[in-house]
């Protein structure tokens, strides 16, 4: 038997491999990630909080789920925008101001109970809003332009991975904060000021990825002679067909995600009883699982294509939405919010890069952005939707339309782009 053929030999390989491409990783890379992990780290502290927070002044799922509608909409009609500014002003200073609004709105979040001024600070970008359209519109073109072909799968996955293993760490201190602050203040846990003094704790993890982001080192790349009015009409798009057939399916991905992913935390405390120490253990473990299939996805994008794999990811990630919404179990229901998850975030990175290849360089922006937009606009119609289904006690439909939109949204990405892939073999090696 040759070497090459020993299954241990080839792991070892394997594995060599895969870390000889992460310490490829360019400086900014490297602060890009740095920044990932304060993101990552604040929003899951607000994922397990806010909506308890909201339940504890008073508010209900529907008001929740208005919330997020604002919030989405307004994120999803600026994604094409700030996909365009990106492009004019650059990367970093485009980091840069959602970094500072988004510090600013979040904090405005925690610093009242008024219904109307919570729906306007998340029409105007509260809770990741804005920021978080920046971070991930604007990241995927920064990502492309600051590694080389080689790596470069391994940097998408390695930063969604980071992403969630700091989100993890955030949804522990969510769990667990409260109570260290209720015993400092002389409350209970689950009051409304220890939530607040929490959240806005949180805050300030956020604003310090100012500065790894201002540590970057912006690199120059050729872009086309094109005025803001002609990008505004699609003039200047030529790879329209890719990217409204990325819209279409992705929509459908998201509009499923808002129906269910806003309100796993209500789910779990008011159909399962679970408590927020519970319900923090199981997000940061969610986290886990989902880091691991990330770091995993390369190999899976590597055996299967890029196109199958995110295929099989999203396919595969449908029973278990089953199994959440029809255990009385919150052991069950955990461990199948934990392997659904997994398998869908396993994909995204594989997608992310996907996308990116599939059009032209000066308008891998603009792409994000409208796949943000894509995704961003039905999650938010979606989560309001499912708010008020769950204000009148029905916690398993959202489920059910969930799973069948993932059905049409794999089905078509999968007839869409299974030939798509091997009749660009060039595009992966674009820089």
């Amino acid at each position: 038997m040759k070497m090459d053929d020993d299954p241990k030999i080839s792991r070892q390989s394997l594995v060599r491999d895969y870390f000889r491409k992460i310490r490829m990783f360019s400086r900014n890379a490297r602060l890009f990630l740095s920044a990932t992990v304060l993101n990552g780290f604040t929003l899951g502290i607000w994922m397990v909080l806010f909506n308890l927070y909201l339940l504890d002044l008073g508010f209900r799922e529907d008001f929740i789920g208005y919330m997020f509608l604002l919030g989405g909409l307004a994120a999803g009609l600026a994604a094409f925008p700030v996909g365009i500014m990106s492009d004019k002003i650059g990367r970093k200073k485009s980091l840069l101001i959602g970094v500072l609004v988004g510090s600013v709105f979040n904090a405005s979040l925690v610093c009242t109970s008024n219904p109307i001024l919570l729906l306007t600070v998340s029409l105007f970008g509260g809770f990741g809003g804005l920021f978080s359209i920046m971070f991930w519109v604007v990241g995927p073109p920064f990502m492309m332009e600051n590694s080389e072909p080689e790596e470069r799968t391994h940097l998408f996955s390695m930063n969604l991975a980071t992403w969630f293993l700091s989100n993890m760490a955030g949804s522990f201190a969510g769990g667990f904060l409260p109570g260290v602050f209720g015993r400092l203040l002389g409350v209970g846990n689950e009051s409304v000021m220890v939530y607040r003094v929490t959240l806005t704790v949180s805050v300030v993890f956020l604003f310090l990825s100012f500065l790894p982001f201002h540590a970057i080192k912006e690199r120059q790349y050729q872009k086309r002679n094109a005025t803001m009015s002609s990008r505004l009409s699609l003039k200047a798009i030529q790879s329209r067909a890719v990217i409204g057939k990325l819209v279409l399916t992705y929509g459908l991905i998201g509009l499923g995600a808002g129906l269910i992913i806003p309100f796993f935390n209500v789910f779990f405390q008011n159909r399962l009883q679970a408590t927020p120490e519970q319900i923090g253990v199981i997000f940061a473990l969610g986290n886990v699982m989902t880091a691991v299939g990330i770091v995993l996805a390369p190999v899976l994008s590597g055996r299967l294509g890029k196109v199958r794999a995110v295929a099989f990811t999203q396919f595969g990630s449908i029973p278990f939405i089953f199994g959440i919404a029809f255990s009385l179990n919150l052991g069950f229901a955990a461990v199948s919010y934990l392997t659904r998850g997994a398998l869908m975030v396993m994909g995204a990175p594989i997608l992310s890069n996907f996308a990116m290849e599939a059009v032209q360089t000066e308008e891998r922006a603009t792409t994000s952005g409208f796949m943000n937009m894509a995704d961003r606009i039905p999650r938010a119609v979606g989560s309001s939707i499912a708010g008020q289904m769950m204000t009148g006690g029905n916690y398993v439909l959202p489920y059910m339309l969930t799973s069948a939109l993932y059905f049409v949204g794999s089905s078509l990405f999968l007839t869409f782009f299974k030939k798509a892939e091997k009749a660009r073999p060039s595009k992966a090696e674009e820089g």
